[in-house]
């Protein structure tokens, strides 16, 4: 799935024997690498010569042959056990172990842990690489696009079954949301999320369920009982648990009409999404692609000051980790065939409310691939 060249190129750039990673999968690089989910710790080597490696526990042997693409080896066939009892110190064997199997001239990533790192500079003389594994990951593959894709898929379906419970609740006298006789919350609405994907072996984490005032903060979770004529933001992005890719999609509904400046609010942040997705290909840069949302919305009338406006960037970056890699941003990058990205512009305004809408979708050779194929309709 992964082509490795990148970093056989940075190795050789740098003169380096090997690089090495050591961390959980929860750590996005090391999952990309080695394939191999688990939550403790272990070594990922990838030395010059081109043989990927891991280096596990005895118990994670087995597992680990079955789940990676990678060489696989454990603790004690690396020599830790000896090196335990010349050393003491777990760190320092487990710097020589790796020292031993790969040579004196590393390259680790910046998420090295700094204990560590430390330890194994007195070994071995180390590089710090930033980038090469993060332009790696941003170049998509055809099997990792259709993962992306089919999270989606399920994240719209779990959110479409969200907008059904706002759409056939009734209004209180307090203009809350009823639904089968019970308060429509935040939280009711994001089980019912939860219970959507939970089949599909995705997790929804921090689903952003806000209403009303709390719309004007981009991520305010949201709490409580959802209101009629009021803003509810819904942004979504969850992961597939088996593959660790994840999608990510906002809508802006309400249950019933809300104040003309909302509505005003809506249709310019949707004009604003689709010129940022018809600018969308390769070698425009995310940042061109974020200063024609920003000067749109001015031409409309709506200013930006201090945490008022549009104050979010245009879109991200996603994959194995939410936001990732190139993006529609102030900083953005030259985008390339490959980047899957989201688009989300938003506008907020204290006292007002928010409001944003969010597609996603990969960069191709000749424009965009939109994978996002909800509806959008604010009055439901």
């Amino acid at each position: 799935m992964i082509t490795m060249k990148t970093l056989a190129d940075a190795l050789a750039e740098k003169n380096a024997d090997a690089y090495v990673a050591y961390d959980s999968s929860a750590n996005a690089d090391m999952r990309y690498l080695a394939g191999f989910l688990a939550s403790d710790p272990y070594i990922y080597l990838y030395p010059k010569n081109g043989n990927p490696t891991i280096i596990v526990s005895a118990m994670e042997e087995l597992r680990a042959r079955k789940e990676t693409s990678c060489n696989v080896i454990t603790r004690s066939a690396a020599g830790l056990p000896d090196l335990l009892k010349e050393h003491k110190d777990p760190e320092r064997a487990t710097a020589h172990m790796i020292r031993n199997l790969t040579g004196a001239k590393l390259l680790v990533p910046a998420s090295m842990q700094i204990g560590f790192a430390q330890t194994l500079m007195e070994v071995a003389d180390i590089t710090v690489d930033r980038t090469t594994v993060a332009a790696m990951r941003c170049i998509k593959t055809p099997e990792e696009i259709g993962h992306i894709r089919q999270v989606q898929q399920h994240n719209e379906q779990a959110t479409r079954a969200a907008v059904e419970v706002i759409r056939k609740s009734e209004i209180d006298d307090n203009n809350g949301l009823i639904y089968e006789d019970e308060p429509v919350t935040s939280e009711r609405i994001r089980d019912v999320i939860a219970a959507a994907l939970r089949p599909h072996n995705c997790e929804d984490r921090d689903t952003i369920i806000s209403c009303g005032p709390d719309t004007a903060m981009p991520h305010c979770l949201g709490t409580g009982q959802l209101l009629a004529h009021q803003p509810i933001v819904m942004d979504v992005f969850p992961q597939n648990l088996k593959t660790g890719y994840f999608a990510d999609m906002t809508r802006t509904i309400a249950k019933g009409a809300p104040a003309d400046e909302i509505i005003r609010m809506y249709k310019t942040v949707h004009a604003a999404k689709e010129l940022a997705v018809s600018m969308l290909g390769p070698g425009i840069t995310g940042a061109e692609v974020h200063n024609a949302v920003a000067a749109y919305f001015a031409e409309q009338g709506y200013e930006t000051a201090g945490s008022s406006g549009f104050i979010n960037s245009s879109g991200h970056g996603a994959g194995l980790e939410v936001h990732e890699g190139t993006s529609p941003s102030p900083s953005g990058g030259i985008l390339e065939p490959g980047n899957v990205v989201t688009i989300e512009p938003g506008l907020y305004y204290p006292g007002i409310g928010g409001v944003r809408l969010e597609d996603m979708g990969v960069i191709t050779e000749d424009g965009f691939d939109r994978f996002t194929n909800f509806e959008e309709q604010l009055i439901v």
